[in-house]
């Protein structure tokens, strides 16, 4: 049998469901795990607790009032590639805005949220894999502005420059709308079609009323995708899990 990557990605909604979160990947056991809306302080702590090395790319400052930070302690909120495999690169670069300053996160402008992909390479069984990750521009319905038009552009330079990957994370673009079918076209779209939304009905404050596929898993032509499910029960967002091959 052809040595597979397993891997893990999900928006965990900051340090909301860490009852739920660390179990699963305690579970999971997966080689690489790729998470959004994630603090600091947590990066550390599951970075210790798992038993993995990786990076933290910053996005933004939760501030104490905000409902991700249940602490009351203001803290950075941002993108972490979390690995057990020795890896020969992990980088992250920014498609908006940079981490010089890190802003103030305001619900009412999307520009104190930089955006950044974290990437990196990996070894297993004597083969690379090249695994990327962000947390795409959010907009308030689902709908494609020139925001996220600019800051897809921006994205895809930089992916078009670490050549072959698979690519995971929350796109906040649903399945079947402008941004995500651009990435479809460019990119094979893994998740399968029994999949109607990534968003747990049971712990999203949309509960049962958004059905959206806001999470994906694309790959270049160097990799095929197997046994990718959606696990419900740990987060506001279902985990993605699935096997990365090298084709």
């Amino acid at each position: 049998m052809a040595p597979f990557l397993k891997l893990v990605s999900l928006n965990i909604e900051g340090n909301k469901h860490l009852e739920r979160v660390v179990p699963f990947l305690e579970k999971a056991e997966a080689d690489v795990i790729c998470l959004q809306e994630l603090l600091e302080p947590e990066f550390d702590f599951l970075i210790k607790k798992l038993g993995m090395a990786g990076m933290f790319a910053p996005m933004t400052r939760i501030g104490k009032d905000e409902a991700k930070n249940l602490s009351g302690i203001p803290a950075v909120e941002g993108v972490g590639f979390l690995t057990r495999l020795p890896f020969t690169r992990i980088e992250h670069r920014y498609y908006a805005g940079d981490h010089h300053p890190i802003p103030h996160f305001r619900p009412d402008d999307m520009s104190t949220t930089n955006r950044v992909v974290v990437f990196g390479k990996v070894r297993k069984n004597d083969m690379s894999f090249n695994i990327a990750t962000t947390h795409f521009t959010w907009t308030p319905d689902g709908e494609a502005d020139d925001r996220q038009r600019r800051d897809l552009a921006g994205m895809l330079q930089i992916l078009d420059e670490i050549g072959d990957f698979a690519l995971t994370g929350d796109f906040n673009a649903p399945r079947g709308r402008e941004i995500f079918n651009d990435l479809s076209v460019l990119y094979k779209d893994n998740i399968p079609n029994r999949y109607t939304t990534s968003l747990d009905p049971k712990i999203s404050r949309y509960g049962d009323k958004v059905s959206v596929m806001v999470d994906g898993l694309f790959t270049t032509p160097e990799y095929r995708v197997e046994n990718v499910n959606l696990v419900c029960g740990v987060s506001d967002h279902c985990a993605m899990v699935g096997e990365i091959y090298k084709s």
